[in-house]
């Protein structure tokens, strides 16, 4: 059964279009409580985004209907939800987020017991139990929040990269305008890191607006103008990073996954000798895995599928080339922050620059990623025969790769060719635009 309102990372879309509307999420905590019956402690966690309070209020009303203890932490990063959750024995995590996507969208991520993203099937045991037919809006309260505070995501991260005290070179951070606006400087600042951040002025209108992991732009000339030894840039909810070298060139996942594959590795500490990536990752870092010995394994897009992956074949370490890296020594979900931290170690410890901990891996094969606007229904296109016979003409050319799948975040279909080169992916890119929107426009 094909799922109708989660997607690869929840539930996103535009406020006040629906889904996105106050009184679906109140259907949806009396969806949740039916589906697990013994759901009595919530924690919810927000980002920077005007609707976020508001979302919050209304699956508080909702679940303080339904008699369940329901206790928000304010702003938080998406992994800070997941920690928290975890540590403190709630029954559900819910961070309300849209990560990336511009501030007028929002959304929510749900987190089981241990801190993880609930699976495919969980979700689609939620949608039956959402009933719309209802009006609900009378029953949405002017509620009074319990606010708790737990310091104890920050007091891990100051314990477990205590080193770092050590580490003198300048960095730059780019907080989005998002989660990590005030808690990464706490951090940093205790830590004794030399630093300097932008994008820590949150109004509920900027998050990622010309800022954050996926604007690269404004974190490579800052870098340079600024003259720090390395930049690092997170999305609106932290669970991903990219970084960007002291010559300011964007180091992104697939390279970061790199870095940390050898250096555990060379530490003997890459258990099974095997990490996990996904579908778009670049065939450089592949072939460059192949001839490193590393084993990897290829999961769909989406950290919670990576994370699916990492747990089935046993791997330390996975991600993705937009930033999500997951350590399954710390937890399940992508934590940009971590992550952050773990490469500065790195830094510290080898005592060479992002620059050339990067460039002596390999060298990335060209890589075109499309982001069709859709005006059709997307199976019309992905189960079209003309696009199946490319897709078939290419599967067997070791020498390149195509995913075409549709966004489970935004009404976009995605086209991803890479090949060994430049001309051969326009050329394949330009094959398949011109069937897609032929069967688009019909």
């Amino acid at each position: 059964m094909k799922k109708k309102f989660f997607g690869t990372d929840g539930i996103r879309g535009t406020f006040n279009e629906f889904p996105i509307t106050r009184t679906f999420f109140y259907s949806l905590t009396k969806a949740i409580k039916l589906t697990f019956k013994a759901v009595n402690r919530v924690v919810i966690g927000i980002d920077t985004r005007e609707s976020s309070d508001l979302i919050e209020s209304d699956i508080i009303s909702g679940f303080r209907r339904m008699k369940v203890e329901c206790n928000t932490l304010g702003v938080v990063s998406t992994p800070m939800l997941s920690f928290t959750t975890k540590k403190f024995n709630y029954d559900l995590g819910i961070m309300i987020s849209a990560s990336h996507n511009p501030y007028t969208d929002n959304g929510i991520k749900i987190f089981d017991k241990e801190g993880e993203k609930l699976c495919d099937d969980d979700e689609l045991k939620i949608e039956k139990n959402i009933n719309l037919t209802k009006k609900n809006q009378k029953y949405l309260l002017k509620i009074e929040k319990k606010k708790v505070t737990f310091p104890e995501y920050e007091n891990f991260l100051f314990e477990k990269f205590s080193t770092l005290k050590t580490f003198n070179k300048k960095i730059l951070f780019d907080c989005a305008n998002g989660s990590l606006s005030q808690i990464a400087p706490n951090v940093l600042r205790k830590l004794n890191l030399n630093f300097s951040c932008y994008g820590i002025k949150p109004n509920g209108k900027n998050i990622n607006k010309n800022c954050g992991a996926t604007f690269t732009k404004e974190i490579s000339n800052r870098t340079i103008k600024e003259r720090a030894h390395i930049g690092i840039s997170f999305d609106g909810d932290a669970d991903r990073v990219i970084f960007c070298d002291e010559k300011g060139s964007i180091v992104d996942g697939d390279y970061i996954l790199g870095i940390l594959a050898i250096h555990y590795k060379n530490k003997k500490k890459l258990l099974n000798n095997s990490i996990v990536s996904t579908k778009m990752s670049n065939l450089g870092m592949r072939k460059f895995f192949l001839k490193e010995k590393i084993k990897f394994y290829l999961s769909d897009v989406g950290d919670r599928y990576v994370a699916e992956l990492m747990k089935k074949n046993n791997c330390i370490l996975g991600g993705e080339q937009s930033g999500h890296i997951i350590f399954s020594e710390n937890s399940f979900c992508g934590d940009g922050l971590f992550t952050a931290l773990t490469i500065l170690e790195i830094i510290n410890e080898t005592n060479l620059s992002l620059s050339k901990l990067h460039r002596n891996l390999y060298d990335k094969l060209p890589q075109h990623l499309v982001n069709y606007k859709l005006s059709n229904h997307s199976d019309v296109i992905i189960k079209g025969r003309t696009i199946n016979n490319l897709l078939d003409k290419y599967s067997k050319n070791n020498n390149c790769d195509v995913l075409l799948r549709k966004s489970g975040t935004e009404n976009l279909l995605r086209l991803m060719v890479q090949a060994e080169s430049k001309n051969l992916v326009e050329k394949i890119v330009n094959e398949f635009l011109i069937e897609i929107k032929k069967l688009d426009e019909n």
